[in-house]
């Protein structure tokens, strides 16, 4: 092997392999340590650093890496003469490892802790959080019964998650637990243009499902909410904190919660509703009489006005809300105003293309992280099969190949070192490793990590349709892994505040769970989007999940004989049929909204507000106007679907072609909003 043999191939170094060679260099004088001249010199890479500069900037940066996957990697003053290498000082600083805190301690678990863990990890999939949790995981229980406890697992019938793939919750994250001052861009829901915000990051939220920071506004001296999704740059570290305050110890998440999710004290209110139409909103609503004009009234009990406001301007022509309820009527009648005031409007400007797909990269902590985590495991047995290595690490067979083939590359510098390269086996089946034995176990928990893992832990404990038993043991594995890494792991949560939030509707979606992970037979009755009318399924359910802030069942339909999703807000009546099916065969990982052959393309704008929800349409183009709003070209599966979209979101759903489509929705709300000039019926006399 010659990648390391000359200076002109060590400066073509990958950063992993130089990082991880950086570590066995530390570890191989963790009794003395090393200057950081001995490294320079003997660190490939290091040495063919064009200058003092760019050595010290690839230095600190290799060290916060190893920082972050967990290696205690420390600096001193040197006291003593002994033990010097070469002609370094014995006033310099140097580097070593601190090896009592370097490696995690064994750890016992139950089969229902193992389960447990197993949902904390379902619950980050997907997300940048996922590798720091898979990290964690494949290190705290090493053991082989792992296999078997993620083979019997559930987790599948739930596979709601905490976090889309935002670049930006790590780096935030990061801020919140350090509670550090950071800048970035920001556009607030009706701001024209984004403007620079210094914050001190407080706390991380997800209601709803969409992630908020909270923090300090330096600027406005004031607590501030940010969504993460109006970001337009990444964090960046400010240069002064100005004496911003950190988090107060009362910080009341929950108010937090409320206030974006609009969630209120239940109330009730009447509406009226046209015999047999506005099924969607009769939903769980009570039937109180007639109207004098023949309308149904109907009392429904809701705890989100903003949301039932919308789902009254969705229903347009065939609900209304009488004047015994102003504020819910005024609400109403502003979604509609606004919807149509957006309709009437001249089309922007706008040049559609296809949307940039965000690649999704390992960083240099994540590759260095597995091939360290690799070196651990395998050293801690001796030999590791291949399978159940790449499934602890969450990678492809041959993305599995490609990382045992750089740890080739690793280990102590060859033209320094001859014959201390690792040395890697990988035949019928197990993986060996020899020359790397300075690492002999996992190492314990970064910050990062184990924050995560708490996180996902505490969130999944909350999973509708969980027994008791099963939350106590998410309790149970979370207190043997702080009382094996320290009482700074449960810490590094602290101000992460995750949850699954299915609203009015937990109780529901913990019964449709319960009747996935048993496969009980279900018929329900639904409301569909695109259409008025209520029907009745017979269906075999197989998960739960979310998306766009909403829950979805999906599930196996008899009567279509197909896979389908059903928003757990429009399901009614739900029977048992004492039938239990024997499982569905079907990929459950596609897109949510598939396509039927009979959708109509349309060019539809999505206000800055609500820019986010595009990316659920699956846009086949798409532009960013200069005031945040996106354009974007998608299949809408009806004209209805388009019409009650743009009433419910009061003009920030916006369609601006074909325009057949656009005379249809502008005509449907104009006789919508007609229905509350038109003079209401006067009530009816009391009887003597």
């Amino acid at each position: 092997m010659t990648a390391s043999s000359s200076p002109e191939t060590a400066a073509r170094l990958p950063s992993p392999e130089r990082i991880v060679s950086l570590l066995w260099v530390l570890l191989t004088h963790r009794r003395g340590g090393v200057t950081k001249e001995y490294l320079r010199h003997y660190v490939d890479g290091y040495a063919a650093a064009t200058s003092e500069q760019a050595f010290e900037k690839m230095f600190t940066r290799d060290k916060d890496v190893l920082k972050d996957i967990g290696v205690p990697l420390e600096a001193y003053d040197v006291q003593e003469t002994a033990n010097w290498e070469g002609s370094e000082r014995a006033d310099e600083v140097r580097y070593r490892i601190d090896q009592e805190r370097m490696y995690l301690p064994h750890v016992d678990f139950t089969d229902a802790e193992r389960l447990a863990l197993v949902r904390a990890r379902s619950a980050w999939q997907g997300s940048d959080v996922d590798r720091a949790v898979v990290r964690a995981l494949g290190r705290l229980d090493a053991g082989e019964d792992w296999v078997t406890a993620t083979s019997t697992s559930d987790h599948e019938a739930f596979g709601a998650r905490l976090a889309d793939a935002d670049r930006t919750l790590t780096a935030l994250a990061d801020a919140v637990r350090d509670q550090s001052v950071i800048t970035f861009d920001y556009r607030t829901a009706g701001g024209a243009r984004a403007q620079r915000r210094t914050v001190r990051a407080w706390a991380l939220t997800n209601p709803t499902g969409a992630w908020y920071l909270i923090g300090w506004d330096l600027d406005r001296r004031a607590q501030r909410t940010f969504r993460l999704t109006r970001m337009e740059s990444g964090p960046q570290a400010a240069d002064d904190d100005a004496g911003a305050p950190r988090r107060p110890a009362d910080l009341d998440l929950q108010a937090v919660h409320d206030l974006i999710s609009g969630e209120h004290e239940p109330a009730t209110a009447t509406l009226q509703l046209r015999p047999g139409r506005a099924v969607g909103l009769r939903v769980g609503a009570e039937v109180t009489g007639t109207s004098e004009d023949g309308w149904d009234k109907v009392r429904i009990s809701y705890t989100r006005p903003a949301e039932l406001a919308g789902t009254i301007a969705a229903a347009g022509p065939t609900a209304r809300v009488p004047s015994s309820s102003p504020a819910l009527r005024d609400a109403v009648v502003g979604l509609l105003d606004g919807a149509l005031d957006a309709h009437r409007r001249p089309v922007p400007d706008y040049a559609l293309s296809e949307p940039r797909r965000r690649r999704n990269r390992l960083s240099d902590r994540d590759k260095v992280a597995t091939m360290v985590d690799i070196i651990g495991l395998i050293n801690q047995r001796g030999a590791m099969d291949r399978g159940e290595l790449a499934d602890r690490l969450d990678v492809t067979d041959a993305q599995l190949t490609r990382i045992l083939d750089e740890l080739r590359f690793c280990g102590m510098p060859e033209r320094y070192f001859a014959g201390e390269q690792f040395d890697v086996e990988d035949h019928d089946g197990q993986v060996r490793i020899s020359r790397a034995e300075d690492l002999s176990g996992p190492l314990r928990l970064s910050i990062p990590e184990a924050g995560a893992l708490v996180v996902g832990l505490r969130a999944s404990a909350g999973i509708p349709g969980l027994g008791e038993d099963e939350r106590a043991a998410a309790r149970t594995a979370l207190a043997k892994i702080v009382a094996a890494s320290g009482p700074e792991v449960e810490q590094a949560a602290e101000g992460i505040n995750a949850r699954f939030d299915f609203g009015p509707y937990t109780e529901l979606a913990g019964r449709l769970h319960a009747a996935v992970r048993e496969r009980r037979v279900l018929t329900i009755t639904y409301h569909a989007a695109g259409r008025d009318q209520q029907t009745r399924r017979e269906i075999e359910p197989l998960r739960i999940i979310t998306e766009g802030g909403h829950g979805y069942l999906q599930a196996w339909c008899r009567q279509q004989e197909d896979l389908r999703n059903f928003r757990i807000d429009r399901i009614g009546a739900v029977e048992e049929t004492g039938e239990v099916h024997g499982g569905r065969q079907v990929d459950l990982d596609g897109p949510l909204f598939t396509q039927r052959g009979a959708e109509t393309t349309a060019h539809v704008l999505f206000a800055h507000r609500i820019r986010d929800l595009a990316d659920g349409f699956r846009p086949e183009r798409t532009a960013t106007l200069e005031d945040g709003s996106v354009v974007a070209e998608v299949r809408l599966s009806s004209a209805d679907y388009a019409r009650s979209q743009a009433a419910r979101h009061g003009g920030e759903f916006r369609v601006l072609s074909p325009d057949s489509l656009v005379g249809s929705v502008t005509s449907w709300l104009e006789e919508a909003r007609a229905g509350y000039d038109a003079p209401e019926a006067p009530p009816a006399a009391a009887v003597p």
